[in-house]
């Protein structure tokens, strides 16, 4: 069939590229294309993060299989992509596990001599750091090799798509409020998307190889995250639409991350307490900052994954609302995408 793809972020390219070896033709429509979709902001570890599913088992299944692809890729530096052994901290000890836990095959509680001072618990896993920097321009190139057309262009309303595309893909995130529409401030069910605004800081890579998150405060999640070139230090999240850098939260960020690191790498801690604080570290280098990221995140009750009729008898298959965890999903989700372009064919 011939379909049109509305978002060029990663559920909207990784689900052309699905649709395009199913033997599809596709086209993308998109405002913005890499680097300047949400995505790009990502940091991005694999780890389900601020995101439920529409029923049981959705973000583990979707979770597993963006593992296993991405899995496959790691080291190839075209993709940007490399394994990471992650530690995700908590100072409550839980009984119970995550969902998603069950997709990691090495998934284990971290043993009391690999907790930080403070934490009573911790999960540990190896998981790909994805790089999206690099990888968004890699999905982009896959999906042109392959023969899918990208062009950047808005879509006001989904009956205004021409008549020629049978099915209409949308990959949009935080444009599906006016696309589809579903903004959470007029919808009855409370589930419509808005954004989480999240602000890191990314440091030069120095060879600190963990990644390392604790997020028991929601609004101000800390997370280092190593990728190939650089470490993302975060962050926030905001119910907040500013693109804008806020000076202000550098200095938070770098201090929780300082004493996030300072059990496994004090110097990489007291470098990034140096640039924080310079009085405080007389004779410490600070590290050194490459950049400054805000991103939105689009949030939702749950993923929208489902197809719906247009008054005109066309198919759309709706693919947003993954919160935190779009690059984590994105593989499973556009495999379902797949199936339910095939399901509706008729």
């Amino acid at each position: 069939m011939e379909i049109l793809v509305i978002g060029a972020g990663v559920s909207g390219l990784t689900s052309t590229l699905e649709l395009l070896r199913a033997g599809h033709g596709v086209t993308v429509w998109a405002r913005d294309l890499p680097p300047n979709t949400t995505s790009n902001a990502a940091a991005a570890v694999w780890m389900p993060y601020a995101v439920r599913g529409p029923s049981a088992g959705d973000v583990t299944r979707w979770g597993a299989i963006s593992l296993e692809r991405f899995g496959t890729l790691a080291g190839d530096e075209r993709a940007g992509i490399v394994q990471r052994e992650v530690l995700d901290l908590y100072p409550t000890a839980y009984d119970a596990l995550p969902e998603w836990a069950s997709a990691v095959p090495t998934f284990h509680l971290a043993a009391a001599d690999e907790l930080p001072p403070g934490y009573a618990m911790g999960y540990a896993f190896p998981a790909p750091v994805i790089d999206t920097s690099v990888y968004l321009n890699w999905l982009l190139d896959e999906v042109t090799s392959a023969g899918g057309r990208v062009e950047r262009r808005a879509v006001e309303r989904l009956e205004d798509v021409p008549a020629r595309w049978q099915v209409v893909v949308n990959c949009t995130g935080l444009g599906a409020r006016e696309l589809a529409p579903d903004d959470r401030e007029t919808s009855g069910d409370g589930l419509g998307v808005h954004a989480g605004r999240g602000q890191v800081v990314r440091v030069r890579n120095t060879g600190f190889a963990r990644a390392l998150a604790d997020d028991a405060d929601p609004q101000r999640p800390t997370y280092i995250v190593p990728r190939l070139r650089d470490i993302v230090l975060g962050g926030f999240n905001q119910a907040s639409e500013s693109l804008e850098p806020d000076p202000a939260q550098i200095p938070d960020i770098l201090r929780r991350c300082a004493a996030l690191a300072a059990h496994f790498d004090p110097a990489f801690a007291a470098s990034l307490r140096a640039l924080a604080d310079p009085d405080s570290q007389p004779g410490v280098a600070p590290a050194e900052v490459v950049s400054v990221g805000v991103g939105l995140r689009p949030i939702r009750g749950v993923v929208r994954l489902e197809a719906q009729r247009l008054a005109d008898g066309r198919r759309v298959v709706h693919n947003y609302g993954h919160g935190g965890a779009g690059v984590t999903l994105s593989w499973g989700c556009a495999e379902d995408v797949v199936r339910l372009v095939a399901e509706n064919a008729s």
